[in-house]
């Protein structure tokens, strides 16, 4: 059962809320390849020095072999094993990702579904950048609730690497992890509780990440967003215009959800963050969401580095695990994305992380 509401808090956004009941979190799931120490990159000249200290990421993790949707299906198979639900419940299969997943024009979700649920199952990719993984949980328990029960499987799946982007210098303060995550919902149980979430979009700062125009096929060379950000900000207003938007859509997302969640920031256990350099963080912690750092999942973060839309799955993955929060805990989980869309949930934890089951895959 769902309870929504939409409503318009600002002149240029748009915000959707949702209550849920017998929404459940049952699964979670992570591949996290081995970390590469930011002292490492700077060493030999793929970081530079100033901004290494400013971000105070200490690594990323570097995959040097699998496509972001092979690491996909390893986090879904985690997080299946790591439940109650059966593959046979799975209704419908939602990827996301930020970078190129390894084949030109192929559905990644399609291969994702195949291999760790079968070849029937509903696969869908969702592209809203950085917040698509957040925002899929919005999505999907919407569609649960539709049919009445069942289980959906998110995954993200990203690998880094040039030529096409360069971890450490494609945007300023955010160096690139790579790795897989996965969540399954249910609506027959889990360890967690899907309370609430709400989404904020504000369509028009789409052009932030644009550039000057248009191309006819990908561009040769590593990525430069930083330099389509600054673009944006020279010619659409400034950055304070932009910056002001952003703000009042995290904190109208933020601020939704824990209301439809009958909770305080006072009253949670742990809060889980995109990951981004200190910079980026202090902005993100005082200006947007109002908790303090000890509360997140930066110190996760800063280890792992940016996973595209995967921070959250993994963080809250972390969270549970490490028992940072435990049985009666009510988390936080901050997404959001280029476009700009933001999702904010909370989730209350029921339990630990269940132990793993033994399971056959599709070949």
């Amino acid at each position: 059962m769902a309870r929504t509401n939409t409503s318009a808090p600002c002149v240029h956004a748009k915000e959707h809320d949702m209550q849920w009941d017998d929404i459940y979190i049952a699964g979670l799931g992570v591949y996290l390849p081995p970390p590469v120490a930011a002292a490492d990159a700077v060493a030999a000249g793929e970081y530079d020095a100033e901004e290494c200290e400013a971000n105070g990421i200490t690594s990323v993790l570097v995959e040097p072999e699998k496509a972001g949707p092979e690491m996909a299906v390893l986090a879904a198979r985690d997080a299946i094993t790591h439940s109650s639900v059966n593959t046979a419940d799975i209704r419908m299969v939602f990827h996301s990702s930020l970078w190129y997943q390894g084949v030109d024009m192929w559905p990644a979700a399609s291969y994702v579904a195949r291999f760790s649920v079968g070849e029937s199952v509903m696969a869908f990719d969702l592209q809203q950048q950085c917040n698509a993984a957040v925002g899929g949980m919005d999505l999907a328990a919407s569609r649960l609730v539709f049919e009445k029960g069942g289980a959906a499987l998110l995954t993200t799946g990203d690998r880094f690497c040039l030529p096409g982007v360069d971890r450490w210098r494609t945007e300023k303060g955010l160096p690139y992890g790579d790795g897989g995550t996965a969540m399954v919902l249910s609506t027959e149980g889990g360890f967690a509780r899907l309370l609430s979430t709400a989404t904020v979009s504000d369509n028009g700062l789409e052009q932030v990440l644009r550039g000057e125009r248009f191309h006819d096929s990908y561009q040769p060379g590593p990525l430069d967003i930083s330099s389509r950000i600054e673009h944006h900000f020279a010619h659409h207003g400034g950055m304070r215009a932009s910056t002001v938007r952003l703000a009042e859509a995290v904190r109208t997302s933020v601020m939704s959800a824990l209301a439809e969640a009958k909770t305080e920031l006072a009253d949670l256990g742990g809060v889980v963050i995109p990951a981004a350099g200190r910079a980026k963080l202090d902005w993100q912690l005082s200006q947007l969401v109002g908790v303090e750092e000890e509360q997140t999942t930066w110190p996760f973060a800063r280890t792992h580095g940016h996973l595209g839309a995967g921070d959250q799955f993994a963080g809250l993955r972390h969270l549970i695990a490490q028992k940072v929060v435990g049985a009666g805990d009510r988390v936080l989980i901050v997404g959001g994305g280029a476009g700009l869309t933001c999702t904010s949930a909370v989730v209350e934890v029921l339990g630990p992380l269940p132990e793993p089951t033994e399971r056959t895959w599709p070949q």
